[in-house]
């Protein structure tokens, strides 16, 4: 009896990976500019908090939360939050989707992999960007519901970063494919997700940072380029 394929799967992650343009200090200011405009006036509260995290006076886990709280309020009704997720997963996507990008994604499609989205962004938007790449799941930073559904601040666990990201992949992987069935390529701008690359069999870091690109040479991953098709 001839053995099944390995259950091909290709993680991908979100700022600057798939998109060009960090999307969470966007989201808050585009979000807030069509909620509540007047909350813009906080934009040096904001850059306070940005402070604070670059000094490391406390981690994302503070951060984020604050952030969301400062720009958008205490909580978002579901609503407005899925509504406010799809327009702006419409205006990114796919104007701020590079061209290797599309490429990568549309070759690893047709050579039949399946494709995940794994970011720290909130899930609520980031969900919303995965629907429109076309991608089959998302890992993203969960956040706290309200009973009627409203989306909180307050991140549900921990954010979805670094060795945290990794461990939610292998969740998601769990529920879709065997260990010994599979086949993972990771694809990620960021030295912070060398735990996600441990866990595949082909690993491409993207971009030429200088720190990702010496982890790169030291272990064999292979460094692309989304700036120019593939």
């Amino acid at each position: 009896m001839t053995a099944a394929a390995p259950v091909r799967i290709a993680i991908y992650d979100l700022d600057r990976t798939v998109l060009r343009t960090p999307t969470f200090t966007l989201f808050l200011l585009w979000a807030a500019w069509r909620v509540a405009p007047w909350r813009l006036l906080a934009l040096p509260a904001l850059l306070l908090l940005f402070a604070g995290a670059g000094l490391g006076l406390y981690g994302r886990d503070t951060f984020k939360p604050a952030a969301i709280r400062l720009m958008l309020g205490p909580q978002i009704p579901a609503a407005r939050a899925a509504d406010l997720a799809r327009r702006f997963a419409a205006w990114r996507v796919p104007a701020d989707v590079p061209p290797g990008a599309v490429a990568t994604i549309a070759r690893d499609r047709a050579e039949g992999h399946r494709l995940l989205l794994a970011t720290a962004a909130p899930e609520f938007y980031a969900t919303a960007i995965g629907a429109a790449l076309g991608f089959d799941g998302v890992v993203a930073t969960r956040h706290l519901r309200g009973e009627d559904g409203a989306w909180l601040p307050a991140i549900d666990g921990t954010n979805c970063y670094g060795a945290e990201k990794a461990r939610r992949i292998e969740e998601w992987l769990a529920r879709h494919a065997e260990p010994g069935d599979r086949r993972l390529r990771v694809y990620s701008d960021h030295a912070s997700d060398a735990p996600s690359f441990a866990l595949a069999d082909e690993c491409f870091a993207v971009g030429r940072s200088g720190r990702l690109a010496r982890l790169a040479r030291a272990h064999g991953w292979t460094l692309v380029d989304f700036s120019y098709p593939a």
